[in-house]
């Protein structure tokens, strides 16, 4: 063997060795990444979470000239654009989200001179607008605004005009009234620059800032909003701190940290405040010195700092985290680009987003990101047995459903229920009634908005493609026969609709060939009605829900072996198919995946190649592929919007082994990153998304993954009405509401809004739909209206707290109310030989219609034809008779007809003609000739194929 080759083969043996490890290399997306870039450059602005899910970034100044722009970053699409102007410029403000879902602006610095602003107001993600608020008592910037336990806004201290450096006053800002009220002074002259945290129980915590007369301060005060007063604690033990950071831990302690006063050196322990006994102590390893830097609260309870000025002056890149648990301090990826004075907000998907800052020549307007969890794997009960080819479905009571496959190589039709660890109970199988039937695989499993569990078709232990179905009740464990599908089939798809009823497409009804036929479930009658086939046969398909009620259909074969390009869509509310853009790369046995902005991530077979689908343009762009390819994976989209790819099998040899390997795919920076690996190898397997954000893999044992997150995580305990309803409100229940109080209510010390935001996601994914709160509170919280357009299924209705989620609550959606259609327009009509051909205009308003009747009196002779079709033909008509017609269109809403078209006479056509005249006969040229030939032959080949 040459030594080329030689290399080559132990290349490929290493790596198959080190897949089976599950410790092959990818593309690592580490540390920080870029976030893109504003439209302007800005610091000492600041940064918001909205209730829309949206990042609302606000003012700052650029050159020390105060701005009055905004731009929006969405992170589903790490895209940003632009906003409605404040309603003045400014910078050095505060911005403070409200526990009705708003946000409040207050103060600010509005001139290149440094006058400040007694302006507020109030701006809503719903409405897209500023509204003006009423003024506060004095002009201030460089104040905080912290967000009080019962909803008010307590603002405090700053810089006003000439001759007042620092202020005392305080003053507080009621969202139920839109008034500002005046609170107690604090004591002594007065300060800025400094933090306000609200404390576990209710106190705010003032700590250092400059005085009135510019001296530094290292005294610290506690405000009780109950009392409306003032009492002095403990102070800094090491001297004044300004332009430090304040962060609530979640064990209740406040961590200060930063500063550049005195006679600091390059590093200092960072302060630990203990409210239970008034006491101050140190970390036990020091911190980079820094100030004007960010201090991020992060899930599980770790604090990242990023950032900031150095003692030379300079902005820096450096970053740290510190570890509660433990009182250390480790480094951090350094950003990219050294800042200071810019913001940084936790995400609800776990990333922190740092925008724009002072860099080392001029302002920045670039953004950096990075994810600091890691994705880990956890031990969880253990799956009985080996089970592969299996389904795996989530319940409506957030235990999971697996039935039939694999097990020891035999067909099986055993079902088992996997029930989550909570507070009460341990994680563990339960015993399930096992499927009619001697064993099946290669079915679907598909949860009705009733909350039972459809299962149709499959492959037989016997080697048969079958056509029944049956449901499943969790409540009374026991499976009920369904009528038989119209046909028989195993790697068919299985698509809830948006009404509620299921669509079944293709699959094979033996081997070898496909079939295009296409069917519906409607679980209302217990029924099953004939769809229009696709335009291709196709099986180990995909088939995904669209945001826009469609069905977008993938690839498959076309007999045995071939794979297809092509696509299709199926409309629901016209009941028919059309072309869709064709993929680069022909696929089967592929995954598709929902992703959260609506775009569809397709993986091919064996993970070599990936493209995205954009339903917005109707059109795929390619997506990086990982560098470890194999097959039999699973992939599943994560609550942050990450694709989490699992284990699979390579080829070692002519042997298919099983792989440990895990890997993290971000569709909005389009890179991969390894994740824990498996427990132990497996391929054939399924990984579901469980209620509490874990990911469940179940068939060689069963492992969960997740970020980690602290336990003191929002924790919802009830949610009413059970079923959502369009236009209705959602109620919550539950515990630790309100979130980790952070000084500056917007400013570079908070790391994430205090109030709650809801999210509401499909349980087969896709989009998520954003509840801003009409009130909340630490144990409630009640939405506006519901968004319109939910589909008929059930939601994860998830809230998040300081960017931390809760543990999700499944809820129904009932199918869309349908209404009525408009009546059809222009109708006509074409006498024929005992029959008329009316036509008419489809109603250009109102909900579509799904079918036209055409009924003719008398006798009452009809024809039916489904959308959008707009003629039909009505036959059995008597020559001579004068008719009248009526055209009417038909949805589950209901029916409108158009006016009665009268007088219309069939007859004879000339020469017995059914039509009005002789017609005449086409003929076709030499090519014509040669290509009927060539389509003959190949009618004449497909029909051989099969008899």
């Amino acid at each position: 063997m040459t030594s080329p080759t030689w290399s080559a083969t132990a290349r490929r043996v290493l790596q198959a060795a080190a897949l089976c490890l599950g410790v092959a290399s990818a593309a690592q997306a580490a540390g920080w990444q870029s976030a893109g870039s504003l439209t302007g450059a800005r610091a000492a602005h600041t940064v918001t979470q909205l209730a829309d899910g949206r990042v609302l970034v606000a003012g700052g100044h650029n050159s020390n000239v105060p701005q009055a722009t905004t731009e929006f970053y969405d992170p589903a699409t790490g895209r940003w654009s632009s906003g409605p102007a404040l309603p003045g410029p400014r910078a050095l403000h505060t911005a403070t989200p409200l526990r009705d879902g708003t946000v409040l602006f207050a103060g600010g610095n509005t001139a290149s001179g440094g006058s400040s602003t007694r302006a507020a107001a109030t701006f809503d993600a719903a409405t897209g607008a500023f509204t003006d608020a009423p003024d506060m008592a004095l002009r201030r910037r460089q104040h905080t605004a912290t967000l009080l336990a019962d909803g008010r806004v307590l603002v405090v201290g700053g810089r006003g005009t000439a001759g007042q450096e620092a202020l005392a006053s305080a003053e507080i800002y009621d969202p139920a009234t839109r008034t500002w009220d005046s609170a107690d002074d604090m004591p002594g002259q007065g300060r800025r620059q400094h933090t306000a945290t609200r404390l576990a129980d209710g106190r705010v915590l003032v700590t250092g800032g400059v005085d009135n007369g510019g001296g530094l301060l290292a005294t610290a005060l506690l405000y009780t909003p109950g009392t409306n007063t003032w009492a002095a604690a403990a102070p800094l033990p090491d001297g004044a701190r300004v332009d430090h950071t304040a962060t609530l831990l979640p064990d209740g302690r406040v961590l200060v940290a930063g500063s550049i006063s005195g006679a600091q050196t390059s590093f200092t322990p960072a302060l630990i405040y203990n409210p239970a006994n008034d006491t101050w102590s140190a970390s036990a390893t020091p911190f980079a010195t820094r100030t004007q830097h960010s201090a991020t609260l992060l899930p599980d309870g770790r604090v990242l700092l990023a950032g900031g000025t150095g003692l030379d002056g300079n902005p820096v890149a450096s970053a740290e985290v510190f570890h509660p648990a433990s009182n250390t301090v480790a480094p951090y990826d350094a950003l990219a680009i050294p800042r200071s004075q810019h913001t940084a907000l936790l995400l609800h998907t776990g990333d922190v987003l740092l925008v724009a800052g002072r860099g080392e020549v001029g302002v920045r307007q670039s953004a950096e990101i990075t994810h600091p969890a890691t994705f880990t794997r956890q031990a969880t009960a253990n799956l009985p047995e080996t089970r592969t080819l299996h389904a795996a479905t989530l319940l409506a009571s957030g235990r999971v459903l697996v039935s039939g496959g694999r097990v020891g190589g035999n067909y099986v039709p055993s079902a088992l229920r996997y029930r989550p660890e909570s507070s009460a109970e341990a994680a563990a199988w339960l015993a399930s009634a096992p499927l009619p039937g001697s064993g099946v695989s290669y079915h679907t499993q598909t949860l009705l908005p009733n909350g039972r569990v459809l299962v149709a078709g499959g492959w037989a232990a016997g080697g048969t493609a079958l056509s029944q179905a049956q449901t499943y009740d969790e409540a009374a464990d026991a499976w009920t026969s369904a009528p038989p599908m119209l046909h028989n089939r195993f790697g068919h798809t299985a698509t809830l609709l948006p009404g509620g009823s299921v669509l079944v497409a293709g699959g094979f009804d033996g081997i070898p060939y496909p079939r295009e036929h296409a069917e519906i479930y409607h679980p209302a009658s217990n029924q099953w009605q004939a769809a229009p086939d696709m335009s291709t046969a196709r099986a180990n398909h995909t088939a995904t829900l669209l945001a826009d009620g469609r069905v977008f259909v993938t690839g498959g074969t076309s007999d045995a072996s071939t794979k297809q390009a092509s696509t299709e869509f199926y409309n629901p509310a016209t009941g028919q198919w059309s072309p869709g853009p064709a993929m680069a790369v022909a696929r089967a046995h592929h995954k598709a995946v929902p992703l959260p902005d609506g775009r569809v991530l397709v993986l091919h077979a064996d993970l070599s190649s990936a493209e995205v689908f954009n339903p917005a343009t109707n059109t795929w762009q390619s997506a990086t592929p990982p560098q470890a390819t194999r097959t039999d994976y699973s992939a599943t989209l994560l609550p942050d919007g990450r694709v989490f790819v699992a284990g699979g099998e390579i080829y070692i040899g002519q042997t298919a082994t099983p792989i440990m390997l895990a890997e993290l795919y971000d569709p909005v920076r389009d890179t991969w990153e390894p994740a824990q690996s498996l427990g132990q190898a497996c391929a054939r397997h399924t990984a579901t998304l469980l209620a509490t954000g874990k990911v469940l893999i179940t068939g060689c044992g069963a492992d969960l993954f997740a970020d980690p997150v602290r336990a003191s995580q929002p924790a919802i305990t009830s949610a009413s009405p059970a079923t959502l309803a369009t236009g209705g409100t959602l109620t919550l229940a539950g515990l630790r509401f309100a979130g980790d109080g952070e000084g500056s209510g917007g400013g570079s010390t908070q790391s994430a809004t205090d109030a709650p935001l809801l999210a509401l996601q499909h349980a087969n994914g896709g989009p998520l739909r954003w509840l801003p709160a009409s009130a909340s509170s630490a144990t409630a919280f009640t939405s506006r209206a519901l968004p319109t357009g939910l589909a008929a299924g059930f939601y994860r209705a998830t809230l998040y707290v300081n960017g931390m989620p809760s543990h999700s609550v499944m809820l129904a959606a009932q199918p869309p109310a349908a209404g009525a259609p408009d009546a059809p327009t222009n109708v006509t009509a074409t006498p024929g030989n005992a029959q008329v051909t009316v036509s008419w205009q489809a109603p250009a308003t109102g909900t579509p219609p799904a079918s036209y009747t055409v009924t003719a009196q008398p006798g009452g002779a009809s024809c039916t034809v489904q959308a959008p079709q707009t003629s039909c033909t009505v036959t059995g008509l008597t020559n001579g008779t004068t008719y009248t017609f009526t055209v009417t269109a038909n949805n589950a809403g209901g029916s409108a007809s158009a006016p009665p078209l009268g007088g219309v006479v069939p007859a004879p056509g000339p020469a017995g003609n059914p039509g009005q005249g002789a017609q005449a006969i086409p003929t076709l040229s030499e090519w014509g000739v040669l290509l009927l030939a060539a389509l003959m032959l190949l009618a004449g080949v497909r029909m051989r194929r099969f008899v």
